[in-house]
């Protein structure tokens, strides 16, 4: 049976969370589809076995003067290859694909955050905005990561297409790792955060909690890099935090969850927040921000904080440490709960389904 073929755009293969699950799905998708990978820049972060593909070709696009280029590279692309869809992923994967991209061939973009709610500058979202609404088309498709996303995308082209809801998978190696929870109290109580250091990821309100518990054995490590790392560095050295770490970014995650006892995630805006995700499907309890999308994703199997209040998160640990809280009964939830909503085979059916769903229209 012949393969259906496949143009997947993306903006490189550094190791951001829409690139790990990509370069994951690569193996499964070239078994089921003839795939020709695009990205944007060359950047390649994983290995080469990893890059399964028929064929890997970079657009050499650096930045906005490189727009026209980079969709008439890509147009040719695609009149070569002929494909039967073709899919983009982030924002500057969408736009130039979208102007590329001829209506006989569907094009299928994601979107993996909610839109007009990053805290960036007025002048850049005007920007941004703006080729949205000109690059965007009905016969297009649309897939968003949570409904969340796919409410906001509609609010921004309330006159719109075809769109569709497919939650992101967790990476079979969560599943795998064997974890038991063995807090008790009496025992120092191991929280952590894996996150990107951004405005929007709320981290200097961990280190505020921290700040108030300093005299509780609570104990918190922050995987992750950017932006707010020198700030961060700043204030756990301005509090004399000694009981909070800054550990870097680490390409093992599911390694290192397992050391810990809770994990926390006080983010003001998500997208859908793969992090939880994963944490949840390793076994860990979730304390996690009072919004949309975390309600959406975590339902009843989660412990919710205030965001703005750190009292919160301090008056939800204090309950933990006098055992009012069960964190083996949450542990023992979460990973039924997460090998039922975000297996790598649940995506794969659904991803099947919408292709061929919009194939036949």
């Amino acid at each position: 049976m012949t393969k259906k073929k496949v143009v997947h755009v993306i903006d490189d293969l550094g190791r951001g969370g829409a690139e790990t699950m990509l370069v994951d799905l690569l193996r499964n998708l070239s078994e089921e589809y003839e795939l020709t990978l695009v990205t944007l820049r060359p950047k390649i972060e994983f290995e080469p076995e990893q890059v399964i593909c028929k064929e890997h070709i970079s657009l050499n696009y650096y930045g906005a003067k490189d727009l026209f280029a980079a969709a008439n590279t890509l147009k040719a692309i695609i009149k070569r290859v002929q494909p039967d869809l073709v899919r983009c992923q982030l924002y500057w994967s969408t736009i130039i694909g979208r102007m590329a991209c001829p209506r006989s061939i569907p094009l299928f973009f994601s979107v993996h955050a909610t839109m007009n709610e990053d805290p960036i500058a007025f002048y850049k979202r005007y920007f941004l905005y703006l080729l949205e609404r000109l690059t965007y088309r009905k016969y297009q498709n649309m897939i968003g990561v949570t409904q969340a996303v796919v409410d906001s995308f509609i609010k921004v082209h309330p006159d719109h297409g075809r769109t569709y809801l497919l939650h992101n998978f967790v990476r079979d190696a969560f599943f795998a790792v064997a974890y038991e929870p063995s807090f008790a109290r009496g025992k120092p109580l191991r929280l952590v955060t894996v996150s990107n250091l951004r405005l929007i990821k709320n981290i200097g309100y961990l280190i505020e909690a921290m700040r108030l518990m300093q005299d509780k054995d609570v104990w918190l490590d922050i995987y992750g890099d950017g932006p707010l790392k020198a700030d961060l560095e700043d204030s756990i050295r301005r509090y004399g935090l000694k009981n909070v770490r800054l550990m870097g970014k680490r390409t093992d995650i599911y390694s290192v969850l397992p050391q810990y006892d809770v994990f926390i995630s006080p983010s003001t805006v998500e997208g859908f927040g793969i992090a939880v995700a994963e944490a949840m499907s390793v076994g860990l309890p979730v304390i996690i921000s009072d919004i949309p999308v975390y309600r959406e994703i975590c339902k009843d199997k989660a412990i919710y904080l205030d965001n703005k209040a750190p009292s919160s998160l301090t008056t939800i640990i204090q309950s933990i440490l006098e055992g009012a809280t069960s964190l083996q009964k949450l542990s023992a939830d979460n990973r039924e709960y997460a090998q039922k909503m975000f297996s790598k085979q649940g995506y794969l059916l659904k991803l099947k389904e919408i292709y061929d769903k919009a194939a036949e229209k």
